[in-house]
């Protein structure tokens, strides 16, 4: 007796080879999810010196670091790296305006500036600016939903940025000397 191949089988057969495909030329191209990252060794103790450490971009930047396991230190630590946020700012622009002037949508935009230092006082990154934008709509019958919607937006923007920001230092500094 001879079993024939069903068009169901056929089916499922030639999904499994083009899932095969698809992960080996994924895994080819070197994609990887993101996850926690390899610092390198200079960045396992990491000094910040901001102006104002209690924003949510320096919240999230210093739980960023500690989550991939680099211990943040206070100001007497002499061997240790020096993250310098040279500039942090979150600002509202107008992006679309009614025919009536009323403001209906707007861009939050967050700026930092930043340097990295090694132990011994080096530079290990030169002076580097990243930006992010959001654009949400506002809506002038319901102000304070749209003040706390601003809020999620800046937080949401603090996280990804930096989130950025270790993806950089991680880079640039496993690519320094």
């Amino acid at each position: 007796m001879m079993i024939g191949v069903g068009t169901g089988n056929r089916r499922g057969l030639m999904q499994m080879v083009v899932a095969s495909i698809l992960t080996v030329v994924v895994v080819g191209c070197g994609f990887q999810l993101r996850g926690q990252l390899v610092l390198p060794e200079r960045l396992q103790t990491l000094r910040i010196e901001a102006s104002d450490r209690t924003t949510p971009f320096m919240q999230a930047l210093v739980g960023q670091l500690r989550a991939n396991g680099v211990a943040v230190v206070d100001a007497n630590a002499s061997d240790a790296s020096v993250l310098h946020i040279e500039r942090e700012r979150l600002r509202r622009q107008a992006l679309t305006i009614s025919q009536d002037a009323q403001v209906r949508e707007y861009v939050l935009h967050l700026d930092v500036d930043y340097s990295l230092e090694g132990p011994s006082g080096e530079v290990v990154v030169d002076s580097q600016s990243l930006r992010l934008s959001r654009e949400y709509q506002f809506d002038a019958q319901a102000i304070l939903g749209g003040r706390r919607e601003e809020e999620f937006l800046g937080e949401d923007l603090s996280r990804a940025m930096a989130a950025q920001l270790m993806r950089q230092l991680s880079a640039k500094a496993q690519g320094a000397p």
